[in-house]
């Protein structure tokens, strides 16, 4: 045998051998440099990733959500605020009213409104050599919120509280709503006639 039949021979013994080696490390390898190189743990770290990274995407989407609507909420409080500012500014400029209670809320009662003003009472006295003085209130509005069973009671209780003799000059407005047995529309009726 020559030389260069026992190389060939040689290589044919190497081939046979050396191929059910290659198939059983093509199976084996992958799992060992798997399992050595914590490839399955990495995989699962990038599921375990991908999953927070989806609750965080998902929580941030909520705190957007809840900004904006605060963001609204805090638009509508501003434009609540410049409003009530205005209506604020509105009141301090008109003259303040003064509101006279008489007689006492109850069952069976009708509020009554009667506008009150002060004649002059001032000019008449010094008309007079007198000097009498004028309360500030009756350069003010003058409003009497009177509680009575009727027209009739209420009106009565307006002339003692607010005599004619003294100045003081009355008109009933329209009632509140009238009491639940219906009392006093009919003389609610009559002041304002």
């Amino acid at each position: 045998m020559s030389n260069t039949t026992l190389l060939l021979v040689a290589i044919l013994v190497i081939m046979v051998v050396a191929l059910p080696i290659a198939f059983i490390m093509k199976d084996l390898l992958p799992r060992t440099l798997e399992r050595s190189s914590g490839l399955e743990a990495l995989q699962n770290r990038i599921y375990v990733l991908h999953s927070e990274a989806q609750d965080l995407q998902s929580r941030v989407a909520d705190l957007v959500a809840r900004r904006n609507q605060q963001s609204g909420e805090k638009h509508r409080i501003d434009s609540d605020t410049r409003k009530i500012e205005k209506q604020i500014v509105d009141l301090a400029a008109q003259p303040p009213t003064f509101v006279h209670e008489i007689g006492e809320p109850k069952a069976g009662a009708t509020k009554f409104v009667v506008d009150i003003a002060q004649e002059a009472a001032s000019a008449r006295a010094r008309v007079g050599g007198d000097r009498a003085a004028v309360t500030p209130i009756w350069r003010y509005p003058n409003v009497a919120e009177v509680w009575a069973n009727s027209y009739d009671e209420a009106k009565q209780l307006v002339d003692v509280a607010f005599p004619f003799k003294l100045g003081y000059q009355k008109s009933f407005r329209r009632t509140a709503p009238a009491s639940p047995r219906g009392a006093g529309s009919d003389e609610a009726r009559k002041a304002t006639a």
